[in-house]
């Protein structure tokens, strides 16, 4: 027999309670994942999703803003609120051992959780949402950005209103933003680090942007400047990484990896060191395909790129490479 899926809490209030709860006592308010239901004076409610991974608190302090702001302001559109990890969020992990991934979910699989993912979509596509925002922090040293899925003006519109740099990407295809998009204009917004209140309060009036908004005008809001991705980097799981130079491992990457963020790096330039003559790195894009050899060449126990090209993503933090990857490789399509 199955083990059961995750309940989830259907609400149709914010708890009283929640603007004094640290996010590590989140399931004294939602002791599941929970899907709140807010009305505003806009039917098509903005859907909005919150601890897809525990550790990425800014939705949770948005949601606290949120409830501030509406003591004082009527809602101008409804709010539909799904509110995710919250097992791992109380552990201040971003996801609980051995269980998925809850931002890798949402394209269908085997198990509770994604049974619990399909319930929450059908309950989405049912309220026909206006728009949608997943709202996350990340580990690198990151300018605030968004994900988006397609080129549509909407789309476009909706993420040059939380910052003038987008990703657009298919990868990885179990992401919530991804799945909700063909239903409508739809980003993960990239908040930068946890507990930055300066992100926190950006996350916060991207937010109440979407919510005063009352129509798709066929136009970003401001300049957009939008970064395809061509994969994602993804290491051996065996491999041993240092970032000191001299040290032995399979891969050496500089200390100084997360200053690359979104700046182009030229061709020929260094990405890697290999001491040990190994190849743990490959680069793979949203249908499987291995693009490595597009991407990078070796030179000596050198792993350098093959053209002009902007990284993303990149961290120097081992767990979260271990845990999802080292980054994303791009190259700037519009602007």
């Amino acid at each position: 027999m199955s083990p059961p899926s995750p309940r989830l809490d259907r609400l149709d209030a914010l708890p009283l309670a929640l603007a004094r709860t640290d996010v590590r006592d989140v399931r004294s308010l939602f002791p599941e994942p929970a899907l709140i239901s807010l009305k505003g004076r806009r039917p098509d409610p903005l859907f909005v999703s919150i601890l897809l991974h525990g550790n990425e608190t800014v939705g949770f302090e948005v949601l606290k803003r949120l409830h501030a702001w509406m003591g004082r302001h009527l809602l101008p559109r409804s709010l539909l609120i799904f509110v995710g990890n919250v097992a791992a969020a109380e552990a201040g992990l971003r996801m609980s051992p051995g269980k998925p991934d809850y931002n890798r979910l949402w394209q269908g699989g085997t198990g509770p959780e994604f049974e619990l993912a399909q319930s929450v979509l059908a309950e989405v596509r049912a309220a026909k949402p206006f728009a949608a925002i997943d709202l996350h922090n990340n580990t690198g040293a990151n300018p605030l950005y968004s994900l988006i899925h397609n080129e549509r003006a909407a789309d476009r519109q909706l993420a040059s209103l939380f910052t003038r740099t987008a990703m657009l990407t298919l990868t990885p295809p179990g992401m919530l933003s991804l799945a909700v998009s063909s239903l409508c204009p739809s980003v993960t917004a990239e908040c930068g680090h946890a507990g930055v209140e300066a992100n926190e309060t950006r996350a916060f009036e991207f937010v109440l942007d979407v919510l005063h908004l009352d129509h798709w005008r066929g136009a970003p809001d401001r300049p957009l400047d939008v970064f395809e991705t061509i994969g994602r980097m993804e290491l051996d799981p065996a491999a041993t990484i240092s970032f000191a130079h001299g040290e032995a491992a399979d891969i050496e990457l500089p200390a100084a990896l997360e200053k690359w963020n979104f700046f182009e790096r030229p061709e020929g330039s260094t990405f890697a060191r290999l001491p040990n003559g190994r190849s743990p790195l490959k680069v793979v894009t949203e249908t499987g395909a291995n693009v490595t050899d597009a991407v990078f060449r070796r030179e000596g126990d050198r792993l350098v790129l093959t053209r002009d090209l902007s990284p993303a993503m990149l961290t120097t933090n081992e767990q979260a490479i271990r845990d999802d990857c080292l980054g994303y490789i791009m190259e700037k399509r519009s602007g």
